[in-house]
């Protein structure tokens, strides 16, 4: 199984371009301060295609779509419960897992 883990910076705002199962990517993750949530965008092959998903531990995050990129977890790696606030996805207290779709299929 081929597992790796995003890496999030301390930023409210950022951007990954990468690739997720050998497809270019543009990743974003997005702090709210109001609502002490981090939410994503994301972006395949520089189309728009999901925009303000909420970032919720323990499941796939992109399993309702079928993008074909694999899947997405949010882990929390302490095992501490609740979602991560501002602090606690740069800290690593969760973190951002991308299991290949190839892996999947295994």
């Amino acid at each position: 199984m081929n597992v790796y883990e995003l890496t999030v910076i301390d930023a409210p705002y950022q951007r990954l371009e990468t690739y997720l199962s050998d497809t270019a990517v543009a990743l974003e993750l997005l702090f709210n301060e109001t609502t002490d949530r981090w939410s994503m965008n994301l972006q395949i092959t520089g189309q728009t295609v999901l925009s303000g998903k909420r970032l919720v531990p323990g499941i796939d995050l992109f399993a309702p779509y079928r993008f074909g990129i694999g899947s997405l977890y949010l882990v929390d790696w302490e095992g501490l419960g609740g979602s991560p606030g501002r602090d606690a996805l740069p800290s690593g207290q969760f973190r951002l897992w991308h299991v290949d779709r190839a892996s999947e299929a295994a």
